[in-house]
């Protein structure tokens, strides 16, 4: 079977390892132009099939938005769940401003722990997302939405609650994702007889469902759908609130529409306008190459000096950082601790229990009271405090920038803004500023939808772009990805098989001989599951560099870990192996 479009290498970012940090930029600029452009043959944004989807779920949801005995569930694992739960929060926000009923729900595979580590059993589990989704369901339900997030058309935890949902004559349903519906997952999960690809194929025969897949082409490291998976979902799921917030607002002012379901051309035009504004905001930020550039290299020193990135901010942006920090581990095989994030308000700008939150370990204290007692006086020169900020400063996160500097810290700002500010407005410690000035920050007031798109790219930018100068990447592949889930390890077979050249068979072996530090036979592949794989892969780094060692037959186990231990930068190690070959 064809590999899935965004599990695919993108060849415009094939050299994201040997350029400089603004080359960097220009390459992830050139790939993000790809959401507004498209990819191959496929249909983009700007297609009228997927306008004309945008147009519909927003029409329904409209309804939805007036009636207090309705809910609107967003429901998505990993990056795709962090976002569902971010947009939520702030939909509820914009609807209690206006007077109107709160009906976003998020649901998120392993629940609020997940904000901050992947929680593995949940992602896999049909048994848990049906669950979740039963215990959020109200008892008075009138009507309800269901948006599912997959950005590769691939998540059990979203396609079991889509399946579990179909029947439901009370429920609309959605799925945004962004293969082709040909290139969905079609391979079981243990404990289901359904695949992802088998329950959308039989919900498209279903009028209360609509699929929204526009193709944005492979992403900038392969497979980190963090990166244009998670701001296409942010463009197309915020279009499509915007427009069906204008719906709500004048129906309950007496207004009507002149769209129906079957006369949607009235939306075409809102809905384009707020793809426009995203596709300027990408274009502002990126003309800022030279200022994101030099953020990344402080950031890509620090990792490769052995020190850490601290974000620190308040409200949205703070709790954007901590989003960005937390899809490290996962993606790049980074520690915990490598990147972190901390938020003025601490947990209970997102309403949790600060406390219930806090006792799970020190991993899940993100206040800037936390950050100010235990980690400022550990500062080192190797370390990266980076604020991050729109429109204005806050004095705890200004304050904080302060105090890093004088524990010698490098300390930077990112800050988003429609005018360009005075230096004086700045502490004159900072060791960069990277100042993106934006044309609006968001569609109405109060929204600042637009800014934290620009944000997010920049974000984005700064942690690949150090993980990429620490070694973690070869070209635009991640080769030292953390297997926490089923998804992840087959994707680490693919990139064995592919970069060590050798059969699936093949690299599923060298993936057991990592794993087990023993030589695999077809009848111990054959004796272990999938699920006992992931189990004693989760908390072992590089094992993906290690196993295209195995496989290259030219290592004993213990050699390619001496390997590893003298050259930690894996794409030397693999350019070796490579070059000899061709002798």
């Amino acid at each position: 079977m064809a590999r899935a479009v965004t599990e695919s290498q993108n060849p415009l970012t094939k050299s994201i390892d040997i350029v400089d940090p603004p080359g960097m930029v220009r390459l992830l600029r050139q790939s993000d132009a790809q959401m507004f452009c498209g990819f191959d043959v496929w249909k983009c944004v700007n297609d009228e099939v997927i306008l004309e989807a945008l147009a519909q779920v927003a029409l329904r949801m409209s309804k939805l938005l007036t009636n207090a005995n309705s809910v609107i569930f967003m429901s998505g694992a990993g990056t795709s769940g962090r976002i569902a739960h971010l947009l939520s929060r702030e939909f509820n926000r914009v609807l209690k401003e206006r007077r109107l009923p709160e009906v976003f729900v998020p649901l998120m595979a392993g629940g609020e722990a997940a904000l901050i580590q992947a929680q593995e059993a949940a992602e896999d589990s049909v048994t848990i997302s049906v669950k979740d989704l039963e215990n959020e369901t109200p008892s008075n339900l009138n009507r309800g939405m269901y948006i599912g997030i997959t950005a590769g058309l691939s998540a059990p935890y979203v396609g079991s609650q889509l399946n579990h949902l179909l029947e439901n004559e009370k429920f609309d349903t959605v799925i945004v994702g962004f293969n082709p519906l040909e290139l969905a997952r079609a391979s079981k999960m243990e404990g289901w007889d359904r695949t992802v690809k088998s329950v959308i194929d039989r919900a498209m025969e279903n009028p209360r469902f609509t699929l929204v897949n526009p193709v944005y082409g492979p992403e900038s490291i392969t497979g980190s759908t963090r990166m244009k998976g998670g701001s296409m979902t942010k463009i197309a799921i915020e279009t499509i609130f915007a427009v069906a917030l204008q719906l709500a607002l004048a129906a309950r002012d007496g207004a009507k529409t002149e769209a129906t379901e079957e006369n949607l051309l009235p939306l075409r035009g809102p809905i384009l306008e707020c793809i426009d504004r995203f596709r300027a905001t990408v274009d502002a930020t990126y003309r800022h190459i030279d200022a994101i550039g030099e953020v990344v290299r402080l950031a890509g020193t620090s990792l490769r000096s052995g020190g850490r990135i601290h974000y620190i901010g308040r409200g949205v942006p703070g709790l954007m950082g901590i989003v960005d920090a937390s899809e490290c581990p996962p993606t790049f095989g980074a520690d915990l601790y490598d990147v972190r994030g901390y938020i003025y308000e601490g947990w209970e700008f997102l309403g949790f229990n600060t406390a219930a939150m806090k006792a799970r370990g020190r991993a899940y204290e993100i206040g800037h009271d936390y950050f100010e007692s235990d980690v400022l006086p550990d500062l080192t020169k190797g370390d990266l405090v980076v604020g991050v900020a729109v429109q204005a400063l806050g004095d705890s996160t200004r304050q904080l920038l302060v105090e890093a500097a004088k524990h010698k810290a490098k300390t930077a700002l990112i800050f988003i803004t429609t005018e360009r500010p005075k230096a004086s407005d700045f502490p004159e410690t900072l060791t960069h500023r990277c100042v993106i000035t934006v044309p609006t920050l968001g569609f109405t007031t109060g929204i600042n939808n637009e800014a934290e798109l620009a944000l997010k790219l920049v974000l984005n930018a700064l942690t690949t772009g150090a993980h990429v100068m620490a070694g973690k990447i070869y070209g635009n592949v991640m080769i030292d990805l953390r297997i926490s889930n089923s998804k992840l390890y087959d994707r680490a077979t693919g990139l064995v098989s592919s970069l060590a050249s050798v059969s699936e068979t093949a690299a599923r072996k060298a993936l057991h001989h990592a794993l087990y530090k023993e030589e695999a036979t077809d009848q111990k592949l054959a004796g272990i599951s999938v699920a006992m794989n992931v189990q004693r892969a989760v908390t072992r780094p590089r094992i993906v560099p290690l196993a295209i060692l195995l496989a290259s037959g030219r290592f004993t186990y213990a050699q390619a870990e001496e390997k590893l231990e003298a050259e930690p930068r894996v794409r030397r190690i693999i350019e070796d192996i490579v070059s000899q070959t061709k002798l």
